[in-house]
Parts: C-alpha cells; sequence; structure tokens
C-alpha cells in the first residue's frame, strides 16, 4: 500500500511531460555549464526554453544567456534577454537580477546594453500593481505578512485572498511571481491581499489554517482602512494553496468573542472561493483507502513531510511534541481534509482540475465536487482535458474565476 501511495503523493511519474524533458535539457545544461563547455550549455538551456515555452522559469532564460555569453555569442544572450523582457510575468526583482549578473557582465558594454535594460524595466514597472504590506499577525516572535495589491483603476470595494501556498511552502517570492496571474481580479477593480503564512517544514497544515483564518480576520477587521467590503471576501488558490482556501471556505464558523484581540472577535467566514487542482482528502489519495497521513517515508520523499509533522504543546514541559498515536493524527487528518467540512452553508465554490495532472489526483476534486453536490452547495467543477499541474495550463478556463467573484460576491 506504502509503495501505491508513494506513486501518487505529489511526485507521480513525469517521465512523458514537456516539463520533465525540460528538466532534463536544463540538468543537461547545468553540467555542461560546470564543465566549462559554455555553448553546448546554451543550446540546452534554449531546447528546455522551447519545450516549456511560457512556463520556463526566468532564470533559465538568465542561465541561457548567461552560457552564450560565456560561450562569447553576444548576439544570442541577447536574443534570449530580448524575449525575457517581453514577457508579461517579468518582475523588478528580474530586472535587478539581470542587471547584476556576474555572468553578462561582458555584456555592459555593448551598446545594446543599456537599451536591453530599459525595456526590462519597462515591462517590469507595467507588470506592477500599487501595492503596500501589512503584519497581520505575531507568533513566535515573528510577524505574519500580506502585501495588498490595488487596482490601478477605480476600485470595486471587494476583496479576493490569494492563497501564497505550493506544496505547503510559503514564502514572498511567491507573491513577486503571482502577480501575474491577478491580474484579471485588479484589471476588473478588485482588491488582492496575497497572504504568506507561517511555511513548512517549521509550521504543519494546521498551524498554516489557523493562519489564514488570522487573515481573513484581520482583512474584515480592517476594512475600512483598506478601502473593501467586510462582506464581500472571496478566496483562492493552487495546489496546497487551493486546498487551504477549501479549508476556510468549508470552516465552521466559530467566533471567540471573549478573544483579547478584537481582531480574532470576527468571522473568519469567506462569501466564495476558486481553486485549481487542490488536495481534499488525506484518507482517499487517488484510490479509496490510499490513507496517506501516516506514510512518514513518502511524505519525506515528496518533501511535504513537514505539513504533516503534527505537535501539540506540552505544558507541564514547555515543549512542542510530535503527535505519534495513530489515532490522534487521524483525527488531525480528517480536520484538515476539507471533504468531511462540506455542508450546506458552505459558499460557492469553482474547481478547475487537468484530467493529466501528474500532483494530484484527479479523483481529488471529482470526489469533492460530487459532495458539494450532495449537500447542495453551489459550485462549478471543470475537467481541464490534458491539464497538467501547472496554472498556465488551465487557461483559458482560468479566467472564469474573476466572473465567478463577480455573480457571487455582487
Amino acid at each position: 500500500m506504502k509503495n501505491r501511495i508513494l506513486s501518487l503523493l505529489f511526485i507521480l511519474p513525469t517521465i512523458f511531460s514537456f516539463s520533465q524533458n525540460a528538466n532534463q535539457f536544463y540538468r543537461k545544461a547545468d553540467s555542461l555549464y560546470t564543465a566549462n563547455e559554455f555553448k553546448s550549455s546554451a543550446i540546452a538551456y534554449n531546447e528546455g526554453i522551447k519545450l516549456q515555452g511560457a512556463a520556463a522559469g526566468f532564470n533559465r532564460y538568465i542561465s541561457a544567456a548567461a552560457s552564450w555569453t560565456m560561450a562569447n555569442v553576444s548576439d544570442s544572450a541577447f536574443y534570449v534577454l530580448n524575449m525575457l523582457s517581453q514577457n508579461e510575468k517579468l518582475t523588478q526583482s528580474d530586472y535587478k537580477n539581470i542587471e547584476s549578473a556576474k555572468d553578462l557582465a561582458t555584456l555592459q558594454s555593448d551598446k545594446r546594453w543599456k537599451q536591453l535594460l530599459a525595456a526590462v524595466r519597462k515591462q517590469a514597472d507595467a507588470n506592477t500593481y500599487p501595492q503596500e504590506e501589512f503584519v497581520y499577525g505575531r507568533k513566535d516572535g515573528m510577524g505574519l505578512l500580506m502585501t495588498q495589491l490595488k487596482p490601478k483603476g477605480k476600485s470595486n470595494g471587494k476583496a479576493i485572498i490569494s492563497v501564497q501556498a505550493g506544496s505547503w511552502f510559503s514564502n514572498f517570492g511567491m507573491i513577486e511571481r503571482g502577480v501575474y496571474y491577478k491580474r484579471q481580479y485588479l484589471d476588473k477593480g478588485y482588491n488582492v491581499f496575497m497572504v504568506v503564512l507561517g511555511s513548512q517544514p517549521r509550521y504543519a497544515i494546521p498551524d498554516q489554517v489557523e493562519d489564514l483564518k488570522r487573515a481573513v480576520r484581520y482583512i474584515r477587521y480592517n476594512a475600512k482602512k483598506l478601502g473593501i467590503d467586510p462582506d464581500h471576501i472571496g478566496i483562492e488558490g493552487g495546489s496546497a494553496g487551493g486546498h487551504l482556501s477549501l479549508s476556510i471556505a468549508t470552516a465552521d464558523e466559530k467566533i471567540n468573542t471573549t478573544a483579547s484581540d478584537p481582531i480574532d472577535r470576527v468571522s473568519s467566514r469567506v462569501q466564495a472561493a476558486a481553486v485549481l487542482f487542490p488536495p481534499t482528502d488525506f484518507f482517499n489519495w487517488g484510490f479509496p483507502g490510499a490513507a496517506m497521513i501516516n506514510v512518514r517515508g513518502p511524505q519525506i520523499q515528496a518533501r511535504v513531510y513537514g505539513a504533516f509533522d503534527f505537535k501539540v504543546l506540552n505544558n507541564t514541559t514547555a515543549i512542542y511534541e510530535p503527535v505519534t498515536d495513530t489515532t490522534a493524527r487521524n483525527k488531525i487528518g480528517k480536520e484538515i481534509s476539507p471533504i468531511y467540512a462540506v455542508s450546506s452553508d458552505d459558499p460557492p465554490i469553482f474547481i478547475i482540475h487537468g484530467d493529466a495532472d501528474m500532483v494530484v489526483p484527479l479523483q481529488q476534486s471529482q470526489t469533492f465536487a460530487a459532495k458539494l453536490k450532495e449537500a447542495g452547495v453551489t459550485n462549478n467543477y471543470v475537467i481541464k482535458k490534458g491539464g497538467r499541474h501547472n496554472p498556465d495550463d488551465m487557461k483559458p478556463e482560468l479566467n472564469q474565476f474573476v466572473d465567478w467573484f463577480d455573480k457571487y460576491l455582487k
């Protein structure tokens, strides 16, 4: 059983996917670069980029340009960088990385260099929206951060919470990379709150759910200051971010009216949700009975063990101790599996999941959508033919998310 779960636990074989073939080229390119075979390295990077298309990471473009530069083929280096300068996902960080890249130093004496940097900066500026950072909570001596992205035009007064998490990792870099996918909301007047959570491996899923509830409460409590309507808050995310979004959307309303912090005395409910390829049931992973909640080895190999490394505070010793009892772990596992929390009062939920997803089984969304239907919850479930575990594969259906929020955050 463990081997069957391992094959489905976030590391399903992808040797036939474009992504895997591209990664093979990248690994080859890295090795060739280390061996000072720069031209061959550049060619391998180019092949990987060609296979991945829009999904190719910016670091791959920079690496390709660096290889061409070290091979003294500056025309090809500028060609690759000019491709990058036209990308709608380009960020200010990408501009800084290009400007300071040591392997591109010899290009700086070329008259095309300043023109390139100007084009990169212009595109990065065009991709940027007004934003402000907030500390929405504090724990363990650290601040929990979110970034509010504001529309360039008139605000519609509504909020979308975007959960920044992949494999239950969460960091600021996800915000920079994620702005591109939030343009559909921003361009229609929504305020988007990019929420960073306590990340695994230090913090497990139950901690992240609590962080996210705190974020919702912070936004609702400070709605006037943030320029949004507290009764029009949606939530969205993909993969682990989708799972956490559904954990909030299906949660029972529990307000602590006696909490010392007034923020914790308001509701953490949302009014609509839209997610991509979300995990929903950790006891039936890909097929009935495939419980992956207690399979430590596969979790470690999949690099998600920290998300399931549940701990409780021993008040006597003041030490957080791991939860090892199977019954106790199963109880937590059920609490963090959104499918067991579905009820008729849940908000409208939109799910898109590809039938070629090799990371999160399509079954996770299928059974969850069936549960929503059974409970009478308004929902839309789209199976993307040929779609893999990549938001770019979810287009054009992904563009329907904003229509969903328009309809249910009215």
